[in-house]
Order: C-alpha cells, then structure tokens, then sequence
C-alpha cells in the first residue's frame, strides 16, 4: 500500500490486480474513539458512529456458527509495520465489537475459510508492505476458546490466492504469488484431520486475483485472472478451468468468459450458476518503465457459467465499473455488489456504488450508496440477511474502521446506530462472548 514501493515497475502491475496498494491511506485514518454502553460494553466509535476497534483494509471476515462474525488481520495504515495480528468480533444484537485473540502471524490479503467443524482456517497473505514477505503458515480461530492456533504450513508461500472449501471438508489452494511479482500455477489442499497441507497438481495457467466457486456437483471452478511474470507486461486471462477433487486434475475449458477478469469477484447462485462480477480487462505494455495502471479497464460488466451448458454467458450491465469489489448472496437469491476501486488522479481511493444483481431478471439495480465509500472493505451475510460491511479504504484514500448495514428488507445501507434505531438486527439471540 505504500505509494513508492507501488511505483515500482513489478509491484505496480501485481499490486494493481491485487488491490493491495492505496496512496495517502495512513496518517489521516480517523482512529476509533470509545464508549460504554448500558450494558457496560466498551464500543468503539468514528464521528459518534459505532466502528470496528482498529481501521482496517484487505482484512478477512467470516461468519461463527453463533451468528457473531470474526474480522482478522489486515492493514491499519497501508505503512510498512502496519499489517496486523489482532482480530475481533461483531456482536449483531449489541451492535459491538470487542477484540478476540491475537492471531499468531500479522497478515494481510489472507484468505478465510469455515471447516466443516466450526473452526475458521487462516491461509497465506502478507506480513508486511513495502518490503513484502508473502507467507506459507496457516492458522486456525477456534470459536469456543476464541483463540487462534498455527497448523500446518503450504508447501510455497501465497498472496493472491483462493481457498475453497470441498465436499469431503478439506481446503483447495490455488495460484497466487511467492514473492509479488512471480505468479503461481501450482495448487495444494488442507486436510483437517491431519492439519497438514500437500501438493494437488498444477493448474494449466499461473493466475493470481482470479476466482473460484464450488459448483454444486462438488467441483470448483477456477476462473480469470492473471499474471504479470511474462515478457509484454501484464495480462489478465478469459480463460477457465475446472479442477475434480475425485481425481485431483485441473482441465482447462474449450470456451472462453465473455471478458478477461482480474480482481473480479465471484459467487454461487441459487439456480447453480457461478456469477463473475467487475475486476479490470486488457493487457499493460511494457513500453515505458512504469506501465500505466489506467489501460486496464474497470469493468461495469458480469457473466455467469452455466455448468449444465458449460458456457459463459452475459448479463445487463451494472451501474458502474466495479474493480476488486465484494459480491454477497442474500437470502432472497440476489446478489449484493459493493466498492471498490476509483482512480483520482493518481491516487486511489474506493467507491460508494452499491447494486443488486437479479437472478430472475437478469440485470442490475442501484440500491443507493454507501455511507463510507469503500475499497478492500469486507462484506458478511448475517443471521437474517442483512450484510454487515466494514472497513476498506475510504474515499479519501485513508484506511477506516466505520461500518454499516446493508438491509435487504429496507434496500437501504445504515450506520449501526441508525440500524439500531431502525430495528434492524440480524439475529434472533444475544451471542456470547468470548
């Protein structure tokens, strides 16, 4: 995140499909101030609204089993030393935060996956900006003690990489980066069981900020992305593949996506389909010493892949270009499309756009915007279809631990204490806390 190590020829193109870069973001974050609330809770507030405990960017959120949700890790100031170790959790009956255990490693960029057990796996990232150190070590919270534990380590350290949960309860890994500018074609899969990580063939591409999405038959599509390592500068691919957890094999699809994606988001649907929403489009020549980032297009177009057809197939367009933006299955089958990436010069800020993909129709609907705009900010279906977004890089390219509501019933994204006052509230029972 740091703007002079962004300037850099590898890092720029690699941060630029990562995300993981935003000039300013630091010094001017607002840090939360805090309250105590009836109950004796301490809260954590920004400008008198209810925040999460540090600003963070490029963390990792996940729902518990028990309705609270877990945010771990990222940036608080986009600096060199500001990747970090703490986590907490939201309370959505309290509309609160309160810190949790400390995870063993800083990271940043970390993917999070729900074992099958309850228990939340912590895969990869960066420990550090600026001089980077991509990690192989992994971890796991474990709800009941509210503590993480290390486990096993993959065989090559990732940033930029995808875990996906598979039907027998073990984690895929894929892709990725080493080193932030090398870009992987290998592939490993966690066994719980064993806590041990092992290698499960290569992908018949390198990609990294690609996709992919579990389909219904068990198998897991991987899509777009791309790769900066190659002579030409950097690309991003509409190619896609499918890797069989029977037979471990990655083959490759004969069609191709409607669109070359990177730093595209992805989500199944309820009919089966795997939507693929925004990221950026084309190919960064190296003809200067530093390429220009602006001859990737932001993309405001999505598509779907049908696995019964095994094609790619467009949708309406969207409101506006979404870069690097969070996609989140309602309850209702649509699909909640927030933030993301806004070049203001040349600085890099996030976006306040929100919108709704409908299955039924088709198409896309704006539903208002943001009351912070965002960019690596998490988004995480609650208990009762509401989605709890937090943090990201404002649009004043700082670093921010405001949240909000999206209400699915109301159409509508509200503070936490206007949701309060709204009723709005995402599940039925108090959640303990740890």
């Amino acid at each position: 995140m740091n703007c002079r190590y962004f300037a850099q020829y590898f890092a720029i193109t690699l941060l630029a499909a990562l995300g993981l870069a935003a000039c300013g973001g630091g010094s001017g974050a607002e840090a939360p101030t805090y309250v105590t609330n009836p109950e004796g809770a301490r809260i954590a507030t920004v400008g008198g609204d209810i925040s999460m405990t540090t600003p963070r960017a490029d963390a990792a959120a996940i729902r518990l089993r028990d309705g609270r949700v877990l945010i771990c890790g990222g940036t608080s100031n986009g600096q060199v030393g500001g990747v970090l170790s703490s986590a907490e959790l939201y309370d959505p009956v309290a509309h609160s935060f309160t810190p949790t255990g400390a995870m063993n490693d800083a990271r940043e960029g970390q993917t999070i996956t729900m074992l099958t057990d309850g228990r939340v796996l912590l895969i990869g990232g960066v420990k550090n900006v600026g001089f980077r150190a991509e990690l192989a070590s992994a971890e796991i919270y474990d709800p009941s003690t509210g503590t993480f534990s290390p486990t096993g380590s993959m065989t090559t350290p990732r940033e930029g990489h995808t875990a996906t949960l598979l039907r027998d309860g073990r984690v895929l890994v894929t892709g990725g980066s080493d080193n932030g500018t090398h870009t992987l074609d290998s592939a490993e899969i966690y066994d719980p069981a064993a806590g041990t990580f092992s290698r499960a063939g290569h992908l018949y591409q390198p990609r990294i900020a690609h996709t992919a999405t579990r389909l219904l038959n068990g198998a897991v599509l991987i899509a777009g992305g791309g790769r900066g390592d190659r002579p030409g500068g950097y690309i991003a691919y509409d190619t896609a593949e499918i890797f069989d957890p029977a037979t471990s094999r990655f083959t490759p699809l004969r069609v191709r996506m409607v669109n070359a994606r990177v730093g595209a988001a992805a989500v199944l649907l309820q009919s089966g389909r795997a939507l693929i929403v925004g990221g950026k489009s084309g190919q960064i020549l190296t003809a200067g010493i530093a390429p220009n980032l602006a001859s990737l297009t932001p993309l405001d177009t999505a598509e779907f892949y049908d696995p019964e057809s095994g094609l790619f197939a467009a949708t309406a367009r969207m409101g506006a270009p979404h870069y690097l933006p969070t996609t989140t299955l309602l309850d209702n089958g649509q699909v909640l499309v927030v933030g993301g990436w806004v070049m203001q010069g040349p600085t890099i800020v996030g976006m306040r756009d929100g919108e709704v993909y409908d299955p039924a129709w088709n198409r896309f609907s704006r539903v208002g915007r943001t009351n912070v705009a965002r960019l690596e900010n998490t988004a995480t279906l609650l208990d009762g279809g509401d989605v709890l977004i937090a943090g990201g890089i404002d649009g004043s390219s700082n670093i921010t631990a405001a949240v909000e509501l999206y209400s699915a019933r109301a159409h509508r994204f509200a503070t936490l204490p206007e949701a309060a006052a709204l009723g709005i509230s995402s599940s039925p029972t108090a959640a303990p806390a740890n």
